[in-house]
């Protein structure tokens, strides 16, 4: 019997599989503009929901330390292609950087953090450093929309495999792996501050 981790990342694969076929299908090329971004919005609550409210999927994300979820983020080093597509004159400048040098640097923080110990520093880093990253693709799929309806056709790139797995797939992920981390640090602190109220 397979394990809930086991589980979950056979269901990444599986949605990782779907997405490449919907790339292979020019899904994203057939949306309107704005329906990238309610997909992207749709798939990162859904599965943010599915991990808050699903047993086995909370026992997953349960088992998981918090620097694994870090080191999944570590894929975020896909910033350096950006600028080298943008370099190539195939992704816009405005893309290329705020994507690139957001994911870059977000990628590098978690590298950071994998090597940090333990303690109260590494708690308000781990803080500082989840509002930046999800900010970072927040700005990345808000770029993306702005500049599919001021310059149609300067995204096309996204739209093809292998960058339509981004907002398909890694973006909703990585965006409800901040969510998770972000109500696992409340889930803390609340503990922690009825934990005070009892002593």
């Amino acid at each position: 019997m397979k394990t809930p981790v086991q589980k979950l990342l056979l269901l990444l694969a599986i949605w990782g599989l779907l997405a490449t076929v919907a790339g292979a299908w020019h899904l994203l090329a057939h949306l309107p503009p704005v329906g990238a971004q309610l997909l992207i919005a749709g798939l990162a609550l859904g599965f943010s929901v599915a991990l808050a409210r699903v047993g086995w999927l909370r026992a997953a994300v349960a088992a998981l330390s918090v620097r694994t979820v870090l080191a999944a983020h570590l894929v975020r080093f896909i910033g350096i292609y950006f600028l080298w597509l943008h370099a190539q004159g195939r992704l816009p400048v405005e893309f290329a950087q705020r994507a690139g040098w957001g994911d870059i640097v977000a990628a590098g923080a978690a590298l950071g953090l994998l090597f940090w110990p333990e303690g109260a520093g590494f708690r308000r880093a781990l803080v500082a450093w989840n509002l930046f990253a999800a900010a970072d693709l927040l700005v990345a799929v808000g770029t993306a929309d702005w500049l599919n309806f001021v310059r149609p056709g300067s995204m096309v790139e996204i739209t093809e495999l292998p960058l339509t797995l981004i907002p398909l797939w890694a973006v909703p992920v990585l965006l409800s792996s901040h969510i998770l981390l972000l109500r696992q640090q409340v889930c803390r602190e609340s503990a922690a501050s009825a934990e005070s109220v009892r002593v």
